[in-house]
């Protein structure tokens, strides 16, 4: 097996790949996910940074491919490039079963600073951390706030397969009057909102001209420009998988507090991308996202920890615990390192593969 870069005449053979190494993944089109593909790795803001993605070859046959995206960072004001891991796919030929392990040397082999991917499943997982990469513990927590504590635990028994769609569906009405009582329980009066705030949409501009006022003194950061900002928003706006896309500023008497970013799911869990907020007021931020989110029919919302902010969450009931898809990281300088294990970054999910994995939508 040969291991090379990416190149863009690999995307029809690396679509019919993806097609049949991921069953679960649903295209409207081979055409459609070869427009995904070329648009997400070669027609990104970021094309001028030299890091490739890898592709193993058998006889000539594409047989695996890790499709990287570099994204600018700076730790402590000194300018880095991060790999972003998006997709990578195998053969599922048993004798192709370490195809995935030499792409992954190929990728940390790289010229890149930081490598880093936040949608691996255990499998990668455990080929990340055998090969000298790290899961840092901080990085992968999640917190949940219960909005609609009956409506949550029919759509969790839905997920895990013990009730059908069906009778899901005809059961949502009689969770209601449960979920009525639990919002006027003291422990929800934030979901009342405040009239003092106001709220508006939020946009890759004023994004932008707020950013710096958020990073509250962090060492490891990612560095935007409004070509590239407006890029990630747009892009994950796109994902009608995941919800529709909610993104709000929040003010008071003028003054930009901070926003939050995130997809909504009525009557499920709706998570989160991304939550800023000036010194001080991470609190007030994260109650309007809370009460917008009841407002907007969710059950619940989940997003990513912050370490900063664990006290925060942590008084408006709010649980802790490791699940889903883990934060993977790989580096040569033990100072990134070391601001990844202490949680010292402003990395949120809009700087990971988190929404930018291929799915239909």
């Amino acid at each position: 097996m040969k291991v090379r870069a990416f190149v863009e005449d690999d995307v029809p053979a690396a679509a019919a790949l993806f097609a049949r190494a991921s069953h679960d993944q649903r295209w409207t089109t081979r055409g459609e996910c070869e427009r995904y593909f070329r648009h997400t790795v070669f027609y990104h803001p970021w094309r001028n940074l030299d890091v490739p993605s890898w592709v193993v070859e058998d006889a000539g046959r594409l047989v695996g491919f890790y499709l990287l995206m570099p994204r600018p960072m700076s730790l402590r004001g000194r300018t880095l490039v991060a790999a972003v891991g998006c997709q990578i796919a195998v053969d599922p030929a048993p004798r192709y079963a370490l195809a995935a392990l030499k792409l992954l040397q190929a990728c940390l082999a790289g010229p890149q600073d930081l490598t880093f991917a936040d949608g691996a499943h255990e499998r990668s997982r455990r080929m990340w951390l055998a090969i000298g990469g790290q899961a840092p513990a901080l990085l992968n927590l999640v917190w949940t706030r219960l909005l609609r504590p009956a409506r949550y635990a029919v759509s969790l028994l839905e997920d895990q397969g013990i009730v059908a769609p069906w009778l899901a569906r005809t059961t949502r009405p009689l969770t209601a009057p449960a979920d009525a009582l639990a919002v006027r329980l003291k422990w929800n009066r934030c979901l009342s909102g405040n009239d003092k705030l106001i709220e508006r949409d939020l946009d890759a501009s004023t994004m932008l001209a707020n950013l710096s006022l958020f990073m509250n003194g962090r060492a490891l950061l990612p560095i935007y420009e409004s070509k590239s900002l407006a890029w990630v928003l747009e892009h994950a706006a796109r994902k009608t998988s995941l919800g529709y896309w909610r993104a709000r500023a929040v003010e008071l008497k003028g003054q930009m507090l901070g926003w939050y970013v995130y997809y909504v799911q009525q009557g499920r869990v709706s998570e989160v991308l991304q939550i800023a907020a000036r010194d001080g007021t991470f609190e007030v931020v994260l109650r309007s996202l809370l009460a917008d989110a009841w407002r907007q029919g969710a059950a619940a919302v989940r997003g990513r920890v912050d370490p900063r902010y664990i006290d925060e969450l942590s008084a408006h009931h709010c649980w802790f615990r490791r699940e889903g898809t883990s934060v993977l990281v790989h580096s040569r300088h033990e100072e990134v390192l070391d601001a990844l294990r202490r949680g010292d970054t402003f990395l949120s999910r809009l700087e990971g593969e988190w929404y930018l994995r291929f799915r239909d939508g």
